[in-house]
C-alpha cells in the first residue's frame, strides 16, 4: 500500500493532468485540440530546488525578512570569502614550494653536481633544452 506521500503526489499529478486536457464526451467525430499549457504549470523536466520551493511558498509578509538574510549573507560573504580563498591558497603555495624543493634536491641537484664535476655526458647537454 503506499503511503500518504505517494497518495498525495497522485491526487495532485491527476488534478494537473486534468486541468492541462479538455475532454468532450460523445462528440460526433470531431478532434479536439488539448488546451495550451498554462504558464504556471511546471513539467516533468522542471527542476525546483528545496529552497526555491521554500522561497516561492513563503508569505508575502516575511518576503522582507528573507531580502534582509539574503543582504546579511551577501554581506558575510564579502568579508569572509577573500580570508578563506587566501587559507586555501597559502596551503597549496606551501605544498607545492614543498614538492617543488623535493624533486629539486632529488633530481635537479644531482644533475647540477655532475655539471660542476665534469662528469655529466655529452648527451644529456645536447638534449637539455636551449642547447
Amino acid at each position: 500500500m503506499a503511503d500518504d506521500n505517494t497518495e498525495d503526489v497522485l491526487r495532485k499529478a491527476d488534478a494537473l493532468i486534468r486541468r492541462s486536457r479538455v475532454f468532450v464526451a460523445g462528440s460526433s467525430g470531431s478532434t479536439t485540440q488539448p488546451a495550451p499549457p498554462d504558464d504556471d504549470l511546471p513539467t516533468l523536466t522542471d527542476v525546483v530546488s528545496e529552497q526555491e520551493a521554500a522561497l516561492a511558498t513563503a508569505p508575502p509578509h516575511m518576503q522582507q525578512h528573507l531580502d534582509a538574510l539574503r543582504e546579511e549573507l551577501s554581506l558575510w560573504l564579502v568579508q569572509e570569502l577573500p580570508q578563506a580563498v587566501l587559507k586555501v591558497t597559502d596551503g597549496l603555495a606551501d605544498q607545492l614550494v614543498g614538492e617543488l624543493t623535493h624533486q629539486a634536491e632529488k633530481n635537479l641537484l644531482p644533475r647540477l653536481i655532475a655539471r660542476l664535476d665534469g662528469t655529466a655526458n655529452a648527451t644529456t647537454t645536447d638534449t637539455e633544452p636551449g642547447n
